[in-house]
């Protein structure tokens, strides 16, 4: 685009790193390249055993006494296709598509969410025109699927007077404080027995065409979920009619709202167009119910093979009435900041092991009490119905420091800069800050970054105007910064 001026090199840079694939778990390769990209540069680089990677740049010179700066964001990324999608995201790289003002992928996430951030803090640490004190770059990894990158930083490994995190997706939204959370996982003991006689017929049920989106950023939305959509229709199908339930699959990724749920089943002959045209009443209440949330919603039954070999009574009652009784979405609203989720959850996944059928819940809350209730409802909702579930991946929320000098001078200047005022805020998503804060207690910190809509989601997209503004704001504020 012809308004990207400063920006254009983050661009380029950019789709650089969307030719390596960088799924959270596979960042070896794009770890690799910042490392190459410092060693071009001179600079001190230190890669770590799990591709965290820490670059050190002295400050220009009549900046040395400057606070120290950390510029951090995250190097993996989401990724989620369109069901119909071919992409192999071990190899294929990210398409990066301009249409106008923005740019998405091809029926893929975009992967702005992080590598935007990250492709910013690259560009700086090139522009020999940048004034700017001492500065260290912290490039984490795995934080879309737990913040391990993170949570393996050991004190001493980066030090700061402020750290900056490039991980916010509202243009002048400057985040302060982010939710905790922590994982519950159900374990359903996976009981088959072969196909019972005069239930000769298969079909299946999906539940697809949802928006899916961030479980922490759009969970406001109060979208549905297909996999507790998918149980609240099987187990009022059971109502009416028997059938015998071979298989159930849903959700791709702990931090996205799952848009996909699929079941297989055994049912009788005489059954099938009778449940057929059950199922489309059913859809049409659906539709109703969520008209204005998720107005793509439809439910698709084909034929199947027959099943061969089905889920136990107990393994198929166990998982559907978890899922149907398990809360999802919003808990609690914030009573001290306007229109922020407090607490909420989401049913992510479904799938088999080898012995178990498995649920993963994603519990989030800047409460830590409210979080405790939560998961512990969760947990006892699993015993109730006599499975196992265990709680897992627990990090911390981070606080908000109120008034801190980084916090004035950002919003200073950022008003100075901008007709549109700052909004400071808090967030119902997991920031990193809150695991930095442990390593660094009294470093300052804030979260800002360009407006991305849909991450997690096949159809994220990048707002380019907003990519130039909030470089040439980043530069001037590493420029003022005292």
């Amino acid at each position: 685009m012809d308004t990207i001026v400063q920006a254009k090199r983050v661009l380029e840079i950019f789709n650089h790193m969307s030719q390596i694939p960088r799924e959270s778990g596979n960042e070896k390769a794009i770890s690799d390249y910042i490392v190459n990209f410092a060693n071009n540069l001179g600079l001190e680089v230190i890669q770590d055993d799990i591709w965290n990677v820490i670059i050190k740049k002295p400050a220009t010179p009549g900046y040395e006494d400057c606070p120290t700066v950390i510029l951090q964001g995250h190097i993996d990324m989401v990724c989620v296709k369109d069901h119909d999608s071919n992409h192999d995201f071990t190899k294929d790289p990210i398409a990066n598509i301009i249409e106008g003002e923005w740019m998405h992928a091809d029926h893929t996430t975009l992967g702005a969410d992080n590598g935007i951030g990250g492709a910013m803090i690259l560009a700086i640490l090139e522009d020999s025109n940048q004034q700017h004190g001492p500065l260290e770059a912290l490039f984490t990894t795995n934080e879309e699927t737990g913040m391990d990158g993170a949570a393996a930083l050991k004190e001493g490994d980066v030090t700061g007077d402020y750290l900056i995190n490039l991980d916010t997706e509202v243009e002048h939204d400057f985040t302060v404080s982010c939710a905790g959370g922590c994982h519950v996982e159900v374990s359903i003991p996976l009981l088959r027995e072969n196909n019972l006689p005069g239930y000769n017929a298969g079909l299946s049920i999906t539940v697809k065409g949802l928006k899916g989106g961030h479980s922490g950023i759009e969970i406001i939305e109060q979208r549905a979920n297909a996999n507790q959509v998918l149980a609240r229709v099987l187990y009022d199908l059971n109502k009416q009619y028997a059938y015998n339930l071979a298989s159930f699959d849903g959700g791709v990724k702990h931090n996205a709202v799952p848009s996909k749920a699929v079941a297989t089943m055994s049912v009788r002959t005489e059954d099938v167009e009778a449940i057929k045209t059950l199922i489309a009443f059913y859809e049409k209440q659906f539709q109703y119910e969520y008209a204005v949330q998720d107005p793509g919603l439809v439910f698709v039954v084909e034929d199947i093979d027959t099943p061969d070999v089905v889920y136990a009574d107990d393994t198929a009652e166990a998982l559907i009435s978890y899922l149907y009784l398990a809360e999802d979405g919003v808990h609690s609203m914030s009573q001290t900041i306007d229109n922020l989720v407090e607490t909420s959850n989401n049913l992510a996944i479904v799938s088999e092991g080898t012995h178990t059928i498995n649920i993963l819940v994603s519990v989030r809350s800047s409460n830590m009490n409210s979080l405790e209730y939560l998961s512990k409802k969760l947990l006892l909702l699993a015993d109730t119905l006599g499975v196992s579930a265990i709680r897992t991946g627990g990090y911390p929320a981070w606080e908000y420091d109120k008034g801190s000098k980084l916090e004035e001078q950002a919003i200073a200047l950022h008003n100075e800069m901008f007709d549109v005022p700052a909004k400071v805020n808090a967030v119902h998503a997991g920031l990193e800050c809150g695991l930095l804060k442990g390593i660094l207690p009294n470093t300052q910190m804030i979260s800002f970054g360009p407006t991305i809509v849909s991450p997690h989601t096949p159809t994220e997209r990048v707002h380019l105007p907003s990519v130039e503004r909030v470089y040439v704001y980043l530069k001037a504020l590493l420029q003022k910064l005292h």
